[in-house]
């Protein structure tokens, strides 16, 4: 997981705090398992250095090449930036896990659908609705994908929309 964890500077990572200028850092536990963080993740203190590992940027198009996909979890992390249409070609998902990062922009209607899917995107508390102001999913999501994490959100997912497309198709 992405877990904070401290170590003794100097024994575990090779570097006094001291001097730390900035950068990556990387750590050894007792065990042989190295840790590594970016810049962003580390902190310095008088004599240890905490590491928060994570992922930062923002998700590749290129996801939406892997269609033998099955699980994509890209939970508790630092992405940013929209969540790729691409996404939605991944025909074989069984889990797209985007919850906990700083996703922007509007869910993509490609991801409707992904029917098989539990899709998770709780947590990135800047994702909003086709509209700027709005907090409304797109109704393939809602309607086609059970595992859509903010299906019973009446915010997003308003029953009477949904009811509405029900009416409108029978």
């Amino acid at each position: 997981g992405q877990e904070r964890q401290c170590f003794f500077g100097y024994f575990r990572c090779g570097l006094p705090t001291s001097d730390y200028q900035g950068g990556d850092v990387c750590c050894n536990r007792n065990i042989g398992k190295t840790i590594c963080s970016d810049e962003a993740g580390v902190e310095a203190g008088k004599r240890e250095f905490c590491l928060t590992p994570a992922l930062r940027g923002t998700i590749p198009v290129g996801f939406g090449n892997t269609p033998y996909l099955e699980v994509l979890d890209l939970s508790n992390n630092f992405l940013a930036g929209i969540i790729p249409p691409e996404i939605g070609s991944l025909s074989r998902i069984e889990l797209l896990d985007l919850s906990n990062n700083t996703l922007t922009g509007s869910i993509p209607s490609a991801l409707g659908v992904l029917v098989n899917a539990a899709v998770l995107v709780k947590g990135n508390s800047m994702i909003r609705g086709q509209h700027k102001d709005d907090e409304i999913a797109p109704l393939s999501l809602c309607n086609n994908v059970r595992g859509f994490d903010l299906f019973r959100d009446p915010t997003w997912c308003p029953p009477e929309r949904n009811l509405l497309r029900k009416f409108y198709f029978e």
